[in-house]
């Protein structure tokens, strides 16, 4: 099996493309999948963004960016990334893609930055986030101004109940491309394994891996063409084989750099007999269901473990400045301000609190926990506390104390951390539940 990704645009999806009609594209929710629907898109007239892209959060459109930014139709594509910035580079006429939430779209639209009324092309991308965050009526509002843009919906999944009404209202009847469709139970992959990690890290963890497992043959599937720059220094390597379609391809460990459609993860579990994905958080539960059993693979590696305890000396930091009661300490440091950087002076401080020797640390863990933080929309403003997330997931849901992480109460939203093994579970049973008289949602946190 290859893994060449290249749907099938039939005579209907060619048409509709032409003509400016609705179209669903279903494929995975990674930026990679998409390319090769945006890619098809007219080029049209220069000045001012053509092709609106609408993302659940900022840190998703950040990723799109990233994965698209090698298709020469796109460019120049903008990010919204603080409006101020992207309202002078929309004034400019510099953009030729945007890609923004529906709230700094809308937002930009309404300081005349963004003519949304001259957009030809806007693509919701996997407008199930959208959804979970209640954003629907900003993403009706948007569309409501881009009257004469061509609607294009990407989901991972067009029986999702919860994009009828979207569906019904914007793409009635609009040809569909199944560019990768989600498995039935029964027909999904055996055995994988994953690690979360964002972005930047990947290089780092598929060397800490290979490092691992030091396989006489390994495969890293990376099917983004801008990023394969990225491998050159593991490529040297005569066992390791960097590819983004490798065909006949086998080996001991095949390690995918980007969430996978079915049909890259079987192909890659028919080159090699041990499989690990590197997923972003937001991910991980549409790899859920391509596998059939699915585990963490734990990162052993010297870096991983500092990077770990360097975490945790945060975590203790961050709770101490909480709890606050410093004044005496302030007092005492004070003189040293004066003298040095006070990040110096805490750097310093921390250093006398380390461990004179790695015996006085203890035995280092077996493996890393792996945590999936998750994005629940309610904060401060609707008096959420720490305490109240604990007890809908320890109580209402039956979780253990210790499969619970650090918990952050923002104004607008919280993020709390689970188990990566208990994501799932605990985005299902947070979702809909009522908590200080609000109903909530939650989502794997895309930062």
């Amino acid at each position: 099996m290859s893994w060449e990704f290249a749907p099938s645009f039939d005579a209907a999806h060619r048409a509709a493309l032409e003509s400016g009609k609705p179209l669903v594209y279903v494929c995975p929710p990674a930026g990679w999948a998409l390319a090769p629907l945006l890619d098809r898109l007219p080029t049209g007239d220069a000045g001012g963004p053509a092709i609106l892209i609408l993302t659940a959060d900022p840190s998703e459109a950040a990723d799109l960016s990233a994965s698209l930014g090698w298709i020469a139709s796109l460019r120049p594509l903008g990010t919204c990334q603080g409006s101020a910035r992207t309202e002078r580079l929309l004034r400019a006429g510099t953009a030729r893609t945007l890609v923004a939430t529906p709230a700094d779209a809308l937002a930009l639209s309404r300081r005349a930055a963004l003519k949304l009324e001259a957009v030809a092309h806007v693509v919701i991308a996997w407008p199930e986030g959208i959804v979970a965050l209640g954003d629907e009526a900003t993403l009706d509002a948007v569309l409501g101004e881009a009257r004469h843009a061509q609607r294009l919906i990407v989901t991972a999944d067009e029986q999702d109940p919860t994009l009828e009404p979207l569906l019904a209202a914007h793409a009635h009847r609009a040809p569909v491309v199944s560019a990768s469709r989600i498995p039935e139970p029964d027909a999904r992959s055996g055995s994988v394994r994953y690690v979360v990690v964002d972005d930047e890290r990947r290089r780092v963890v598929a060397r800490d891996l290979l490092a691992h497992h030091d396989p006489e043959r390994a495969i890293i599937w990376d099917p983004l063409p801008s990023r394969m720059g990225r491998w050159v220094d593991l490529a040297r390597d005569p066992a390791v084989h960097v590819l983004a379609d490798p065909g006949a391809e086998r080996a001991d460990l095949a390690i995918a750099a980007d969430l996978p459609s079915h049909e890259v993860l079987s192909a890659l579990m028919q080159a090699a007999p041990d499989v690990i994905v590197l997923v972003r958080a937001g991910g991980l539960p549409y790899l859920r269901r391509l596998a059939r059993a699915l585990r963490p693979a734990p990162l052993v590696g010297g870096s991983d473990r500092a990077r770990d305890r360097a975490a945790e000396a945060r975590r203790v930091v961050r709770e101490r400045l909480a709890e606050g009661g410093l004044d005496a300490e302030l007092l005492t440091l004070a003189p040293l301000f004066d003298e040095y950087d006070p990040a110096l002076v805490a750097a310093a401080t921390l250093a006398l609190l380390r461990p004179s020797s790695p015996a006085s640390a203890g035995p280092e863990p077996a493996e890393t926990v792996a945590w999936v933080r998750l994005f629940v929309t309610a904060g401060r403003r609707d008096q959420m506390r720490p305490a109240d997330l604990v007890g809908a997931l320890v109580n209402e849901l039956g979780f253990k104390k210790d499969r619970v992480g650090r918990i952050e109460i923002r104004d607008a939203f919280s993020l709390v951390e689970v188990r990566a093994e208990d994501a799932d579970r605990a985005v299902r049973g947070l979702t809909g539940a009522t908590i200080r008289g609000r109903r909530i949602a939650a989502r794997p946190d895309r930062k």
